[in-house]
């Protein structure tokens, strides 16, 4: 009777670490963004995942973020749309627009106006822990227009502390 009782503990345990570790709901809507984009004309999408180029990218974005804030991320996904047309451009940022309901947003204080002006805005989901994650930058100018989405657990208190 033991044993029956252990294994079912220790298979319900497994089934709770199974589903805790799926992707989020941001994290499925960016590999939709990326499927809907990834063949249209002038547009760059770029997806990085553990043994398909990510530690690379991490160790050069150490130099620029940071390494205690890379140490969570688990892939990275960038879009590159600065030479797609002005319809495609506009319907990406309705995408991106959806994080509103699904992520906090955050916006620069020095954010200029989009007539062709830089314009910057980043999404996260902040939990009570003191981890950030489905860490979201879009950034656009006159000469560049990308996406970067990184997903895990990235832990704040870490980089406030230090």
């Amino acid at each position: 009777m033991k044993k029956i009782v252990l294994l079912f503990a220790l298979s319900i345990m497994t089934m709770t670490f199974g589903y805790a570790q799926g992707p989020s709901k941001a994290e499925v809507k960016m590999k939709e963004i990326v499927a809907k984009y990834e063949k249209v004309a002038g547009v760059d999408c770029t997806v990085l995942e553990k043994g398909s180029g990510l530690g690379i990218v991490k160790m050069m974005l150490n130099q620029q973020i940071g390494k205690d804030f890379m140490k969570g991320v688990t892939s990275i996904i960038i879009i590159d749309f600065s030479e797609a047309k002005e319809q495609t451009r506009k319907e990406l940022n309705q995408d991106i627009d959806t994080f509103k309901t699904m992520l906090q947003e955050f916006k620069s204080d020095d954010d200029k106006d989009s007539a062709g002006k830089e314009k910057t805005r980043g999404f996260a989901y902040v939990s009570d822990d003191g981890t950030i994650s489905d860490f979201l930058f879009a950034s656009e100018d006159s000469e560049s227009k990308m996406l970067m989405y990184m997903a895990g657990n990235i832990n704040v208190k870490d980089l406030v502390n230090d």
